[in-house]
């Protein structure tokens, strides 16, 4: 039986992709064109995000992301304007806010279930986002955990079975959902848990041995998703 509903934060609780196409946007002066360059440009940052605990790391973000817009024929960004993008893509999180499907059914879920949260990144960045997204409301700060935090981060399976012990669950009493398929799914999988992939980017499925419990691709279908499990047991 389900106990626990462990979600990742960044583009699944809350659109990422628009703050960071804003940001970035405005130091280039035009849209990012075609759209698969902005995935890509965009699947890096995130990746690369993940990794960054503090400012002195910001160089990486250019070192990263320049190639793909020479590979597309796209104008490099300057180190100073990288600074200025970030500051950008800091304000611009100050306006995030949670999918609406997903938090109209989040306080029938924390009537059912533990509620937890597993994110990799920074323990400041992270923060605020949980701040700003007013996730105190359904989660208790003992079941945020910021790889930052804990030194272990997705996919690594120890950073689920860290949560595991913390709230003395079973492996198979919990269910994580997440839109990264290679840090969400495949380290949910790996430690046994439950894994709901939130794919509203419609992502192709890599080829790998680890398969989602459950497969969503809009944040409708996620939330038809969790309102079922509020009213039947997963």
């Amino acid at each position: 039986m389900i106990k626990a509903l462990v979600f990742d934060m960044d583009d699944t609780l809350y659109d990422q992709r628009t703050p960071f196409a804003q940001a970035l946007q405005a130091v280039t002066n035009e849209p990012i064109t075609p759209a698969d360059t902005l995935d890509e440009l965009f699947d890096t940052f995130q990746l690369t995000t993940s990794q960054i605990t503090d400012d002195h790391q910001l160089p990486t973000l250019g070192k990263l992301l320049n190639p793909i817009l020479t590979g597309h024929g796209l104008p490099i960004i300057s180190s100073s304007n990288w600074d200025h993008f970030w500051e950008l893509y800091q304000t611009k999180l100050q306006n995030i806010s949670l999918f609406g499907e997903i938090e109209g059914y989040l306080s029938s879920l924390k009537d059912v279930y533990e509620l937890g949260i597993i994110t990799n990144g920074s323990a400041e960045q992270q923060s605020k986002k949980a701040l700003q997204l007013d996730l105190h409301r359904w989660f208790k700060r003992a079941n945020l955990i910021i790889s930052d935090e804990v030194g272990l981060a997705k996919p690594d399976a120890r950073i689920f079975t860290y949560f595991n012990r913390k709230l003395n669950l079973q492996a198979n009493e919990v269910v994580y959902i997440g839109d990264d398929y290679n840090t969400d799914m495949i380290g949910a999988k790996q430690a046994g848990w439950h894994a709901f992939w939130f794919n509203h980017r419609h992502l192709d499925t890599p080829s790998a041995n680890y398969i989602p419990d459950q497969t969503v691709e809009s944040a409708t279908e996620l939330a038809d998703l969790l309102k079922a499990l509020t009213v039947t047991a997963y």
